[in-house]
């Protein structure tokens, strides 16, 4: 029985409790540790946290094997949780709907959608650029740096930096935090600090996300790790689709998906993040350029390259 940890309570225990019963042996898909999104919420010191966390460590000793969505999470399996071998590190691959698209495709989406259609022009001319970046809402990703890098990004571009190109900045997804901050997005629009940027929010369906990401020009990851050692599905996605990633990077796990420089950049704060953007859009760098191909190059891992050589053959169906 494959099992997908998060989430832990009570599925670990009735996994368990099953595989006993039928006498089969329990896989754990590790993507994140259970009680370190509950710390999200209540903290990690909170008594519920603690007992989430003990009850996480010892569950999952009864295991036979374990799939790790990262090396470091393989690392702290072992140190923090006690688990001795079997202990497998599989990361995640886009699923098939995440591919490149040529030129013409990309053209063809800006013009169909309302979020691109009155600016595909500009698109074209590379007047305007489209940055990308996919949340929950939730406060394991502020994006309030996202806003004041956005908001420094525009105030250079309307003054020293002239040349830059104007943001088109497409937030999908929903969560408990939207509202908060599309007001803070009202108020710096109010205040004239996002003149060259303009932000727009959506809930797109699976077919026009992963076109908007084959389209795009720049990826953002806004995700910070609860736990420090799982890795960000939406990078992931992005590197499927060729999108090159301009991502939070101060965390343990964040090499191992990111080559900085590569197919993507890291950031720790908003400063940082509007410096890479600076340089990124300025249309005499090639960095960006540089960027798109490890992307590409990125974008051929496939799912089945990393499940058939670790689970498909734990499972006995590949040899």
């Amino acid at each position: 029985m494959l099992v997908q940890n998060p989430p832990s309570i009570p599925t670990l225990a009735l996994a368990l409790l099953v595989c006993r019963s039928r006498k089969v042996k329990l896989v754990i898909d590790w993507h994140n540790l259970g009680y370190s999104n509950l710390a999200l919420k209540l903290g990690h010191s909170h008594p519920l946290v603690q007992l989430a966390k003990v009850y996480e460590q010892r569950m999952g000793r009864f295991a036979h094997y374990h799939f790790a969505v990262t090396n470091a999470m393989c690392a702290v399996l072992e140190s923090q949780f006690g688990i001795q071998g079997a202990i497998l590190p599989l990361h995640d691959r886009p699923s098939p709907l995440f591919v490149p698209l040529p030129d013409a495709e990309q053209i063809a989406f800006f013009t169909r959608h309302e979020l691109t259609a009155a600016e595909v022009a500009n698109i074209i001319a590379s007047k305007t650029r489209v940055v990308v970046s996919s949340t929950s809402w939730t406060a394991d990703e502020d994006f309030s740096v996202l806003l004041e890098a956005l908001c420094n990004y525009s105030e250079r571009a309307t003054s020293d930096s002239p040349h830059l190109p104007e943001l088109l900045v497409i937030i999908t997804g929903k969560g408990p935090l939207k509202l908060h901050y599309l007001e803070k997005i009202r108020e710096r629009e109010s205040k004239q600090e996002l003149e060259m940027v303009a932000i727009k929010t959506a809930w797109l369906s699976f077919e026009d996300y992963a076109s908007l990401l084959g389209a795009a020009d720049l990826g953002v990851s806004l995700h910070t790790s609860s736990s420090g050692v799982d890795l960000p599905m939406k990078v992931v996605d992005m590197f499927g689709a060729g999108l090159p990633v301009l991502g939070y990077n101060n965390y343990q796990s964040w090499p191992e998906l990111v080559r900085e420089g590569i197919n993507g950049k890291g950031f720790s704060n908003a400063k940082q993040m509007s410096d890479i953007m600076m340089e990124l859009f300025n249309p005499t760098s090639q960095t960006l350029n540089m960027l798109k191909e490890g992307a590409i190059q990125e974008s051929r891992r496939r799912w089945d390259s990393e499940w058939d050589p670790v689970a498909g053959r734990l499972f006995g169906l590949t040899t």
